[in-house]
Parts: C-alpha cells; sequence; structure tokens
C-alpha cells in the first residue's frame, strides 16, 4: 500500500513541471537535447547533479526519456519545491 502511494506521489504529472534524472552517462549527455526535442521546455537545473526540471507532456516525454536512460518524476517528489 505504502509503495503504492509513493509510485503515484512520484509520478510526473500528465502536463507541467517534471524532475529529469540520467540514470547513464549517456542519459547525462542527452538529457537537454531529447527532452526539447520532444516538446519540453527547460525550467532550471534539478537538485541533483545532472538533472533537469522542464515543463512538457508526459505522454510525449516518458517513452523517449526512458530509452535514452533518463527517468521523469514529479517535480514536488524530487525536492524541487517552488520554482516561480
Amino acid at each position: 500500500m505504502m509503495s503504492s502511494l509513493a509510485a503515484l506521489y512520484a509520478m510526473p504529472p500528465a502536463s507541467g513541471r517534471m524532475l529529469l534524472m540520467p540514470m547513464t552517462q549517456d542519459g547525462r549527455a542527452g538529457l537537454a537535447r531529447v527532452a526539447v526535442a520532444h516538446g519540453a521546455r527547460l525550467i532550471a537545473a534539478g537538485p541533483w547533479a545532472g538533472s533537469l526540471v522542464v515543463e512538457g507532456r508526459r505522454d510525449a516525454l516518458a517513452r523517449p526519456l526512458l530509452m535514452s536512460g533518463v527517468l521523469a518524476i514529479a517535480a514536488d517528489a524530487g525536492g524541487c519545491g517552488d520554482l516561480g
């Protein structure tokens, strides 16, 4: 039950701000390029080295990011708080 709630909390929104976290070196190298190519708007650097906060649509970003070694989670779940 608790793991299900945690997964729902971390799930990126259908549309809005997401924290993108590279899980591989290739993911880190291509993070911004892949995100922007699939409609994301860069907002800020994320709280961890190599991470980014973007605004975009989950359905457009999820598969390309995952295939590139990048995990997308809800920005609030990633400690991003209020980014203006």
